[in-house]
């Protein structure tokens, strides 16, 4: 896991590239440049050694023809696998960085098909002066790219992008963020700069020339072993899940696991230490206030996986200024990111650089309310668009809110319309659009289950979730990886039949695959899940530090709306997350904007 930048100059341009400086507390354990004989084209890396610790693995890395250079970040599980594909070559050492700028130039585009793993890419070619970028199937690691009238930049990161121009997010940006408390994974965030979308790539010129690609999903998506019967697809998870966590665990350095007491994260721990024999360090961490407490239960799984087992107890003091220190962590805004961050330094400052994540499991396996609701709702479709409109009308506030203005009322829009924290008419009162997350279109095939799925993952996980694991834990230099989202598991599971994955219970096809390993505790509770006492601390000891970020974001975005949300709060109308996603925004642009006077002020005195 590390931090990739870079930039590739059109004829005749002399564009700066982003200062790498700005990635090094992605990659602690060094760093590398590198440009070619021209000067038109610079790469560089931040590290975070994890496979192959020696320089064997030091990057930009040039293949052994002399005609491609790489900066990578990321992990290809499988590239071991790989290497007898290129049976002529003499390998230099046995990191994945080697294995993948090998097979890219022995393949071309063709190689991408044969990853297993998450990374995002850039590949340098001197014979075409043309520059690839890649990013991974499901967007775990993120790649952001600045296109300027004389060059192209990328980095892992937003930051290093913006220059030191005024930061002012597009309108579409703005409403996206207002609207799910998340900045768009798709479409321009800022002037010139967007994401590089998850299974695309795209190649930019030297001329100023560029190409785009779509590589997955892929027209077979849904082309699975066809499974007959529950008894069947109970296996075939068994093993899918199996082998994915068992492809995580490739490392040189120790592999810990999060260990929170849930379905996902027990499993993952289960399977590694007592079905795979690995040795790992589990974490769970110990909150000063909420209304449960798992850490009983994660003890039990710890035990019977044979873990080394750490709780961390986390102070109300620890708690308070990791928020802070999350908020001044976050490359982008985020309303949902202060969990991960605390967890992901605890475990750091215990020596730990790799740890293995149940995310994924709940969009998978159902473990969301929308799994259940969006096929009622989906009754709204038998009535003709007024009547259904005024059926709207008469449900719970709540739930009104967020389906008032929706354009229709198929799966895929009922479940991205669940996910609102602001309704569309609202956000146009305000002034700005309706800020609809892009879902990529449902592969050909799926069910009604399956639609939903595929919508939790691309307006939910991947903007918000995916982002925030990265952004977190990458503030402290920790790598998260989450073997639910290998690609093979998660288009079979999406593709088979709803029959097979309902049934009593939370996740009842995961639990049954490993009902064998699981105790029963784990899995016959109801679904919980933690959340700081925030309402009680931005009332209280966060209160000044909310209302700064408030005013801030009330002048910086010239919108009343965060001042009358705080109020609305404040008379105990509102939920924490409506004004806090504001007071986030509001830290960010202040903060941005201060830095971006600071390096002015830097480059007026040279």
């Amino acid at each position: 896991m590390c931090g990739i930048i870079g930039q590739i100059s059109f004829k005749g341009s002399n564009a700066t590239h982003p200062p790498l400086s700005m990635l090094n507390h992605r990659g602690p354990d060094g760093r590398g440049e590198w440009k070619n004989d021209v000067g038109n084209v610079y790469l560089g890396h931040t590290r975070l050694a994890i496979l192959e610790p020696t320089p064997a693995g030091y990057q930009p890395m040039i293949d052994a023809s002399k005609r491609f250079t790489i900066t990578f970040n990321g992990e290809i599980y499988n590239h071991l696998e790989l290497r007898p594909l290129l049976p002529l070559h003499t390998w230099n050492g046995s990191s994945d960085t080697e294995t993948l700028l090998e097979l890219l130039s022995f393949k071309g585009l063709d190689a991408l098909h044969l990853l297993k793993g998450m990374f995002a890419f850039a590949l340098y070619d001197n014979i075409e002066d043309s520059l690839l970028l890649v990013r991974d199937r499901l967007g775990i690691k993120p790649l952001w790219i600045k296109s300027d009238y004389d060059c192209v930049s990328f980095s892992s990161e937003v930051r290093p992008l913006l220059g030191t121009d005024e930061v002012h997010f597009t309108k579409n940006a703005l409403s996206e963020y207002i609207g799910f408390g998340h900045i768009p994974g798709s479409s321009q965030v800022f002037k010139g700069i967007e994401s590089l979308l998850p299974g695309t790539w795209t190649k930019i010129y030297g001329s100023g020339k560029m190409k785009n690609g779509n590589w997955w999903p892929t027209p077979n998506f849904t082309a699975g072993p066809k499974l007959h019967n529950r008894t069947d697809s109970v296996a075939r998870v068994n093993k899918l899940v199996t082998k994915a966590i068992e492809d995580h665990l490739i490392s040189d350095v120790g592999v810990g696991a999060f260990l929170s007491g849930g379905i996902d994260s027990s499993i993952v721990t289960l399977v590694a230490g007592k079905t795979l024999g690995k040795k790992l360090q589990t974490f769970t961490v110990g909150f000063p206030q909420g209304d449960y407490d798992e850490r009983m239960i994660a003890r039990r799984v710890a035990e019977k996986a044979g873990s080394e087992h750490f709780e961390l107890e986390v102070t109300k003091e620890d708690c308070l200024t990791a928020v802070k220190e999350s908020v001044e962590g976050l490359d982008l805004p985020s309303v949902d990111a202060i969990n991960t961050y605390i967890v992901s330094k605890a475990v750091r400052e215990l020596g730990l650089k790799v740890a293995l994540s149940g995310l994924g499991g709940d969009e998978l396996f159902g473990g969301y309310p929308s799994f259940k609701s969006v096929p009622l709702l989906q009754y709204l479709n038998l009535f003709p668009t007024l009547f259904s409109k005024g059926l709207v009308k008469l449900m719970p506030g709540n739930l009104r809110e967020k389906l008032r203005g929706i354009n229709g009322f198929s799966a895929v829009d009922l479940t991205v319309a669940r996910r609102r924290f602001v309704s569309t008419p609202q956000l146009k009162r305000m002034g700005i659009s309706n800020g609809i997350p892009h879902i990529l279109q449902a592969p050909t095939g799926l069910d009604t289950m399956g639609k939903i799925s595929w919508a939790e993952m691309q307006g939910y996980m991947i903007p918000m979730l995916l982002r925030d694991s990265d952004q977190m834990s990458m503030a402290v230099g920790l790598e998260i990886r989450v073997p639910f989202l290998d690609h093979l598991l998660v288009e079979e599971v999406i593709s088979m039949p709803a029959k097979f994955k309902k049934g009593k219970g939370v996740k009842p096809l995961l639990v049954e695959a490993f009902r064998d390993v699981l105790p029963n505790e784990v899995y016959n509770r109801p679904k919980q899940g933690f959340e700081l006492p925030m309402d009680d601390w931005i009332r209280g000891p966060l209160n000044e530090f909310t209302k700064e970020g408030i005013n801030a974001a009330a002048e910086l975005t010239h919108i009343k709306e965060p001042l009358l949300q705080m109020e609305i709060f404040e008379s105990g109308k509102l939920h924490w997350t409506r004004v806090w996603k504001w007071s986030v925004l509001g830290h960010w642009l202040a903060r941005q904007n201060v830095r971006n006077d600071v390096e002015a002020l830097a480059e007026m005195e040279k």
